[in-house]
């Protein structure tokens, strides 16, 4: 796709409907969905929060950790973002460790999921190419990992033991027992983009998850 048009969003939005996704929301600014996702969450409540380079941006991981909502154990509510959507619907996520995918399908009571419109991919054959072309290649170059992809930027099949892709999941529709809620924004938040896209556009995604990502994963250490 050369860019996400309002009728990919709102044949995305009606999918996730009908998969039982809920609340499913859409807002055009990162703003917006920052106040909406802080204003879902009650003082009191106890949040994990997934590696998210999206949630960073939006500022909504530094809010949650000033209001003293942040856990590490047993979390009522789990606030990520999503690798992938497909226009059917379908969440579609890759870990190294697969930690922040179990979150997202058991567990806490609540998954709260926020996503740029530049994750939005057409099926479920273009979300797996995405991560395989993308995703996974432009994590493991940044996190300065020895795999395959990292040089190539593309999948290889590795076997490397620092293999970024060794988990990937699908979530076709709500799991039984786990209300999912689907934010989707009318901006690029977080890493996705199609290789036929505007070199400027790409390159503004990427610097800005850069920038995540060094605070992420300073974020992320224990202690």
């Amino acid at each position: 796709m050369n860019d996400i048009s309002e009728k990919d969003i709102q044949t995305t939005l009606k999918a996730l409907k009908a998969n039982r996704f809920e609340p499913v929301e859409y807002v055009e600014k990162a703003e917006d969905a920052a106040k909406m996702v802080l204003d879902m969450i009650p003082p009191e409540v106890k949040v994990g929060i997934g590696g998210s380079t999206s949630l960073m941006q939006l500022g909504i991981t530094e809010e949650l950790i000033k209001r003293g909502n942040v856990t590490r154990t047993r979390p009522e509510i789990f606030l990520t973002s999503s690798n992938v959507i497909t226009m059917d619907g379908k969440l579609v996520n890759t870990d190294m460790t697969g930690n922040r995918v179990t979150g997202m399908i058991f567990g806490p009571k609540q998954v709260i999921v926020v996503a740029g419109k530049n994750k939005i991919v057409k099926d479920l054959s273009a979300a797996l190419d995405r991560l395989k072309k993308v995703t996974a290649p432009y994590i493991a170059k940044n996190a300065g990992l020895k795999t395959p992809c990292a040089v190539t930027g593309e999948c290889n099949d590795c076997k490397s033991p620092a293999r970024v892709c060794a988990v990937t999941t699908i979530i076709e529709a709500k799991p039984r027992v786990t209300r999912i809620s689907v934010i989707l924004v009318g901006e690029d938040i977080g890493l996705g983009w199609e290789p036929d896209w505007d070199e400027g556009r790409k390159e503004k995604i990427a610097s800005e998850f850069r920038e995540m990502w060094v605070k992420l994963r300073a974020v992320s250490q224990p202690g």
